[in-house]
């Protein structure tokens, strides 16, 4: 069986590549890919696979935007970092979506499942039904978070965050009136909660709103310093690797 994998991040890769191996060593893998861009080029200029393992979210958007690109047939397993219960939204037509980290006899039943169903010709027809319907109904990033208040609770808007940060192991909300809120999630989690339109991972300390972008300066070593509107004393360095993907993000 040949299986593509398309993910952002290599530690994920590298687990996928190890469990499919021990499965099944006779398995030829391909990838990993790590962008809407890549994974099109790459779908357009090979052989459909025989099963694509595909992380949700990726660096420039999300996966399922790739395979709509490459009206691809082959059966689809998706990865997320999702809690469970927005798992069993996205069930349909009997695809996978395993949640990360992936535990070796889920992704072997998975597997399973696909060998006794889904490698005939009706493939295609399902998977596009499943990906028209996770766009219209299902996948809806994070509009607001419910905080601890007193003896009760708040609710933050997304749209009223100006960046979030890393700072002391805790993460923390930078709000545009000038409060600071701390959440339980991490900035990997976050990155793939919120739109991808509106905040980009700057580097490993911070995401940043594009609404609150004052401006982008060069900066040493073809890097990127962001400065923003109500956080002008906040140090926010962009490298050169990332230099790219944020002027294309901005340029959108």
């Amino acid at each position: 069986m040949n299986i593509l994998i398309i993910e952002d991040e290599k530690r994920n890769y590298n687990r996928l590549k190890r469990l499919l191996e021990e499965i099944d060593a006779a398995f030829h893998i391909e990838g990993p890919l790590a962008s809407i861009a890549e994974s099109v080029e790459w779908l357009q200029t090979h052989p459909a696979p025989d099963l694509i393992l595909a992380d949700i979210r990726l660096s420039d958007g999300l996966s399922f935007d790739a395979l709509r690109q490459t009206a691809v047939s082959s059966p689809v397993i998706f990865t997320t970092a999702y809690d469970e219960y927005a798992i069993q939204a996205f069930k349909f037509n009997s695809f996978d979506y395993l949640l990360k980290p992936v535990k070796g006899d889920e992704l072997a039943s998975a597997i399973d499942k696909v060998r006794r169903q889904y490698l005939t010709a009706t493939g295609g027809e399902e998977l596009r039904q499943l990906l028209e319907y996770m766009r219209q109904n299902n996948y809806r990033y994070r509009e607001r978070f419910l905080l601890p208040y007193r003896d009760g609770y708040v609710s933050v808007q997304v749209k009223d965050i100006s960046h979030i940060a890393l700072d002391e192991r805790s993460t923390r909300l930078y709000m545009n009136n000038g409060t600071v809120e701390t959440v339980r999630y991490s900035l990997d989690e976050l990155e793939k909660q919120l739109n991808p339109d509106e905040f980009f991972r700057a580097n490993r300390q911070f995401l940043i709103r594009i609404d609150s972008i004052l401006s982008v300066n060069n900066w040493f070593n073809s890097k990127l310093k962001v400065h923003l509107k109500k956080y002008p004393d906040a140090e926010i360095i962009v490298s050169r690797e990332r230099a790219a993907a944020l002027k294309e993000w901005l340029d959108r």
